[in-house]
This record gives structure tokens, C-alpha cells and sequence, in this order.
């Protein structure tokens, strides 16, 4: 003889699907977070390198301005008009230190 039983309810089952689920919602949360921060990480990086560029740009800039501004031609020009005179032979300070090395 069977008995039918339409309305029993089996907790175990009912309680692990109800865990799986929970476990499942929260691993789609944490995966769509991780997936968030990966894309805010990436558009930042984005930025820092445009930024960078930017400050290589003026950095060439400046380097350009530095050797234009040592050329030997104004270089030359500046000691003359300022009176300064290149010497051949230059004669340095002596401090004593080299006479006994």
C-alpha cells in the first residue's frame, strides 16, 4: 500500500536549495562588483597615461628650451656682451689635497 503525501515538505531539501540560492546571489554580487572595480581600474590607468603623455610633452618642451637656450652661439654671445673671456688654460683652486694623492 503507498501513501500519498502531497503536502510534506522535506526541510533538508528545501533548506539547502535556500543556502545554494543565497550562495549563488551572493557570488553574482561579488562577481559584479569585481567586474566594476576591474573597469574603473582600467579607465584610471587610461587617465594616468593620458596625464603622463601630457607631462612628457612638457618635459620635451622644456628640454628643448634648456638646449636652445645653451647653444653656443648665444652662450658665446652673452660672455661677449657681458665681457667674459674664454680662457685656454684654465687654473683651478688648489686645496692641498691633491699634493699628497
Amino acid at each position: 500500500m503507498t501513501y500519498i503525501q502531497p503536502n510534506k515538505n522535506n526541510s533538508l531539501w528545501n533548506g539547502l536549495i535556500a543556502v545554494l540560492g543565497i550562495a549563488a546571489l551572493g557570488g553574482i554580487f561579488f562577481l559584479v562588483t569585481l567586474y566594476n572595480s576591474t573597469v574603473n581600474l582600467s579607465h584610471n590607468i587610461a587617465a594616468v597615461k593620458t596625464e603622463l603623455d601630457a607631462v612628457s610633452a612638457q618635459d620635451t618642451g622644456l628640454n628643448n628650451t634648456i638646449i636652445a637656450a645653451l647653444d653656443g652661439n648665444k652662450v658665446a654671445a652673452f660672455a661677449q656682451a657681458n665681457g667674459l673671456v674664454e680662457e685656454k688654460n684654465p687654473q683651478y683652486f688648489s686645496t692641498g689635497l691633491s699634493e699628497n694623492l
